[in-house]
């Protein structure tokens, strides 16, 4: 267990210095208070939930793509989700987002043990930069289980933009009871640019073959490739492509397309990560100071400013000194670490970071411009 202080010995000026505003660093990612008004279930383990954020708080200003966390009472850290809703179409104070009951999760269960409407949330946001490029290639959307959400918000967008630009949406489910949203998908194609075509194509993994389903099967990225890759039904070379859900299906599809020849800049995707995941380490040799991570940090406590710690191939980082002004060591001999116990895996930091100084493929020991021992 990581364990976090502010000083190493009793400071006489402890109660003549003021702390910082930590407001002042929070400016980019807003957390809110609010409440669940509305649930709906949209199959049978992933629901809709609708949260409306106190009457005169400002809007969060978020794009189509992005995310945000949902930080509820009786669990330690919030979790991260896509906003499921075009903000154009969202209604005034409110946020939607789609979450998938997992067995076992802790949002999960706490979701399945009573009727949450009207429980006391706190929404942080926005993250993230995933969303549509501004090119007038073709859009590629590949979704799978409750990646459903930010793929809808961008095609929503583009939509109510009218977007001269054709879209084909290829969605991943297992059985026809995991398939939700078509009504919306069917009110987009009708709504999209008169010139252009919005398709949406639900590929299904373990539908029974003695049913009525005449759909495609397999696997969604493998469908990609079958019928629209090795066919030569999409060209490579004027596609963009925006992949949103599981890890495994967009590593799967990255390597598809790049087999193909579509160069990786031509790919977008929001990988869903959580608390097994690896959580990401700042190199901090490349670190510029620029405050960026910072910015964007959901909770108080999950990236912090040190003077020190200690370290060791058994136990990790423990006994973090937090830099404060005035009293600790000063701004060029501080060390930028993630807190493993506090990170939830929102990849918010990686995104931001303009220097790629932030990755989960970097050291586990940070990599530091000096080194100060406990």
């Amino acid at each position: 267990m990581t364990t976090i202080k502010t000083s190493g010995f009793n400071d006489p000026f402890d109660n003549l210095l003021p702390s910082p505003d930590t407001a002042i660093q929070r400016k980019r990612v807003n957390s809110r208070p609010g409440k669940i008004t509305k649930i709906t279930n949209l199959t049978h383990d992933t629901i809709e939930v609708t949260v409306t954020c106190d009457k005169n708080t400002p809007p969060f200003n978020a794009k189509a793509g992005q995310y945000g966390t949902l930080k509820v009472d009786g669990i330690d850290r919030p979790r991260a989700y896509s906003f499921a809703k075009a903000p154009v179409l969202e209604k005034k104070n409110q946020v939607t987002f789609f979450i998938r009951l997992i067995e076992g999760g802790e949002l999960s269960d706490w979701f399945k043990q009573k009727k949450r409407t009207r429980e006391k949330v706190i929404v942080s946001g926005p993250m993230g930069k995933f969303g549509l490029d501004k090119s007038n290639d073709t859009i590629v959307c590949i979704a799978g289980g409750s990646g459903m959400s930010a793929i809808k918000a961008l095609v929503e967008q583009a939509s109510h933009q009218s977007l001269a630009r054709d879209c084909l949406f290829f969605y991943g489910a297992r059985t026809q009871a995991d398939l939700y949203c078509l009504e919306e998908m069917e009110a987009i194609k009708q709504q999209w640019h008169p010139d252009h075509s919005f398709t949406f194509i639900p590929v299904l993994s373990e539908e029974s073959h003695d049913c009525d389903w005449q759909g495609p099967r397999g696997f969604v990225t493998e469908y990609l490739k079958s019928h629209y890759i090795d066919t030569r039904q999409l060209d490579i070379n004027h596609i963009k492509a925006f992949f949103c859900g599981p890890p495994a299906m967009i590593d799967h599809g990255v390597t598809v397309l790049q087999d193909a020849g579509l160069p990786s800049e031509a790919i977008r995707y929001d990988k869903f990560e959580d608390i097994r995941s690896p959580a990401p380490v700042i190199d901090n040799r490349k670190c510029t100071l620029c405050d960026e991570c910072l910015l964007v940090k959901p909770i108080d406590n999950c990236i912090v400013e040190t003077s020190a710690f200690s370290h060791s191939r058994q136990t990790g980082i423990t006994d973090i000194e937090t830099v404060r002004p005035g009293r600790t060591s000063g701004l060029y001999y501080s060390t930028l670490l993630i807190n493993n116990d506090q990170c939830i895996r929102c990849y918010a930091c990686v995104d931001a970071c303009p220097h790629n100084a932030i990755s989960p493929a970097n050291l586990a020991i940070p990599q530091v411009l000096k080194l100060i021992q406990l």
